[in-house]
């Protein structure tokens, strides 16, 4: 019964983590080109996480941090409703 919640949880899961990352990484190939794009990918990855913050503190651009923040803690809810309701 919990997988109601379950199921639709892990695709808002993959869907906004996905399609974060493409804002995220657009958002950092924006502002540092397509050199710096690829050394954030590969060696500091953790620029893609705070790219969705920097988007909405100097642009005033607050889609990509409802998208992947707002997508994690809506689909960890539905996770862990249908967790409770499965019993483990």
């Amino acid at each position: 019964m919990g997988a109601i919640f379950k199921i639709p949880g892990y695709i808002v899961y993959f869907v906004a983590g996905l399609w974060g990352f493409f804002i995220s990484l657009g958002i950092v190939v924006d502002h540092l080109g397509f050199i710096g794009g690829a050394i954030a990918f590969f060696l500091a990855p953790v620029t893609l996480a705070f790219a969705p913050w920097y988007e909405a503190i100097a642009n005033s651009n607050w889609f990509p941090m409802l998208l992947v923040y707002g997508g994690f803690i809506g689909a960890t809810i539905l996770v862990t409703i249908g967790s409770a309701i499965d019993g483990e």
